[in-house]
């Protein structure tokens, strides 16, 4: 999807019932349909919305219906005009999709532009409200690149969470996997919310001043999962430097001396060295700092920089679910691969 630049200031507009105010970027004198949103209204044309919406095109089919709903039908029958309980800010964002001419199935991301939170957001929670599946299944698939349930794809990226987003925003996403149901989603973003501090308690502002927040039992979830993260971590310290060395080393007493040093010396190490809540972090600033001058072989290095956290940390992996108290069918599983 091509980033449209960012919404300039709007033009005012006066109309018999209040001040309202065009979207500049949005705003096409020969289009057929006015949506408003609080004090702004978008003009755009209705075929690509009706096209992929099926609850616009029964908006826009039907008269004006004898109950309240979160739209109503005013203007002519040139341009409908259709109200919308939606922040402008969001609409803006879902609006974006629509205005290229091409068709969603046609619309991939491409090059170095990285969607921001907001706009994931408000393609996902309009795209869901107003049935555009193809919307919402592609803006989820991105996320599922990074918040993956599948240990494979996950271990190597070294990417928690989009190079875009900040860690605060792993709560927007939570709200977003428990709206389209998609639980394998889950484990990975709480797991990054419970890297937070007080912070998780307010949540964060979006863009149009609403705020993100956990539901009460996702927060309590993850004031426990917290606690297990760091005894993991805990333990992947322990077990990082057992005097076990490579298989293949050839100086099996130098470096079965260099990790038991290792393990004594984390006694000294900071607490967030050995106890952090990102259980996933590399032990290579540690390991560097304990053996300066890089008394360990080759091989023993190597063991430590990708066998054995790998190994570790897949074992963490498998109970994810378990420490965050979610139940995914799967978890853990590699996926089959289609013949």
């Amino acid at each position: 999807m091509k980033h449209s630049r960012p919404a300039s200031p709007s033009l005012p507009v006066e109309t018999d019932a209040c001040r309202v105010q065009r979207d500049e970027e949005l705003w096409f004198p020969d289009g057929n349909l006015i949506l408003v949103a609080r004090d702004v209204e978008f003009r755009i044309y209705q075929g690509p919305l009706v096209a992929h919406s099926p609850i616009f095109k029964d908006m826009l089919s039907l008269p004006q219906p004898d109950e309240p709903h979160d739209w109503e039908r005013t203007g002519d029958s040139t341009c409908a005009t259709v109200h919308l309980s939606d922040s402008p800010e969001d609409l803006r964002h879902f609006l974006r999709v629509f205005v290229s001419g091409r068709s969603l199935r046609s619309v991939v991301r491409t090059g170095p532009h990285e969607p921001a939170f907001d706009e994931i957001s408000a393609c996902v929670r309009l795209g869901h409200k107003y049935e555009v599946d193809h919307l919402v299944q592609r803006n989820m698939d991105f996320l599922r690149k990074y918040y993956t349930d599948d240990f494979e794809t996950w271990y190597p990226s070294n990417l928690v969470r989009p190079p875009s987003f900040k860690a605060i925003h792993s709560i927007g996403v939570v709200n977003l996997a428990r709206l389209t149901g998609d639980v394998r989603m889950l484990p990975t973003a709480l797991m990054d919310c419970c890297t937070l501090g007080a912070e998780i308690v307010e949540g964060f502002a979006r863009e149009d001043g609403s705020r993100e927040t956990l539901s009460g039992e996702d927060l309590g979830r993850c004031f426990v999962g917290r606690t297990k993260m760091a005894q993991a971590s805990a333990r992947i310290a322990h077990q990082m430097f057992r005097t076990v060395v490579s298989p293949t080393c050839k100086h099996t007493a130098c470096c079965g001396r260099i990790l038991q040093r290792m393990l004594n010396e984390l006694g000294n190490a900071k607490d967030d060295v050995i106890s952090c809540v990102d259980w996933y972090a590399s032990w290579m600033v540690y390991v560097d700092s304990r053996d300066e001058e890089r008394e360990l072989c080759n091989r023993c290095y190597k063991m430590l920089e990708g066998e054995r956290p790998k190994r570790l940390q897949k074992e963490v992996w498998q109970n994810i679910p378990a420490m965050l108290n979610i139940t995914v069918e799967g978890w853990g599983t590699t996926p089959k691969k289609e013949p």
